[in-house]
């Protein structure tokens, strides 16, 4: 059961390819500095994952990054994100461009709709459209959503000719949209769940159940709570700049909960906490 659950896994993708089961997110974090040494850190811990976008701020930082610290281009993959200002179909195009030009590669392996919201719905379908024709032009290996909730993605799948492989949402023991999720996985796509902490809010990182779990098994309650999203083979994407967070975030290896453990995990979605903007709110 072990072997399934490890940090230097990859997940195979609806259209074939491989993902990392594990990534670093980079929102908020736009000081060169902090970008160049938290990527090496994460390489250099075993992290191959990138998570980024276009209202972040930083993809240039992390190409200047990547450039300097020599990390061969084929070993990182690398995530950005369609900004929702950017949601027609010739704003699509310029942002890929752009993207690419900033992270100073020839390629992007996975580009994401950030936010669903448009002004009319054919155009994020236009939007769509745009991400198919880069994957056609090789500019992008593999494209998804992120915040998408079921009507969304069903509005895609119904006018799709490449079927998105990852739905990037808010996702932790606290906050769990059981209805997307399971939307997801009876269409092969992958979960990648960013604010996989839930931001360290008290309510569960100070959660007597995560607590407990953690101090029996000698590990602190972030890698319980991450271990947990990779059992239920979903793709964390913890978020920092201090090297000891870094470096037990990754370190997941070695134990896993037991399936009254993950139960017990399981309950506290009826807190139903979100930290971000609900897509719920964002009409078909």
């Amino acid at each position: 059961m072990e072997n399934k659950y490890n940090t230097d896994r990859k997940i195979t993708l609806n259209n074939g390819l491989e993902i990392p089961c594990i990534g670093i997110g980079t929102y908020q974090i736009r000081k060169k500095s902090e970008i160049e040494n938290m990527i090496k850190i994460a390489y250099n811990t075993g992290y191959r994952l990138l998570d980024t976008a276009v209202v972040y701020g930083n993809e240039k930082l992390i190409g200047d990054a990547l450039k300097k610290l020599k990390i061969p281009r084929k070993e990182i993959f690398l995530v950005t994100k369609i900004y929702k200002g950017d949601m027609t179909y010739e704003k699509a195009k310029k942002s890929i461009e752009s993207s690419l030009k900033k992270l100073q590669s020839d390629y992007i392996d996975m580009v994401l709709i950030h936010w669903p919201e448009v002004e009319k719905s054919e155009d994020r379908i236009k939007v769509w459209k745009a991400l198919e024709e880069s994957v056609e032009e090789k500019k992008v290996r593999m494209i998804g959503v992120s915040n998408f909730c079921k009507i969304h993605l069903e509005h895609i799948l119904k006018n799709c000719k490449i079927k998105p492989v990852v739905n990037q949402i808010e996702c932790n023991p606290i906050y769990y949209d059981e209805e997307t999720i399971k939307y997801c996985e009876q269409n092969n796509i992958v979960i990648q769940a960013y604010c996989p902490l839930a931001e360290w809010n008290p309510k569960l990182v100070e959660n007597e159940i995560i607590v407990n779990i953690a101090k029996n098994k000698n590990k602190n309650v972030s890698q319980i709570i991450l271990k947990w999203l990779l059992q239920k083979k979903m793709i964390p994407l913890p978020k920092s700049v201090h090297e000891d967070y870094i470096k037990q975030n990754f370190d997941l290896n070695g134990f896993y909960l037991t399936d009254e453990e993950i139960n017990n995990i399981d309950s506290l979605k009826s807190i139903n906490y979100k930290t971000d903007l609900d897509p719920y709110n964002v009409p078909l």
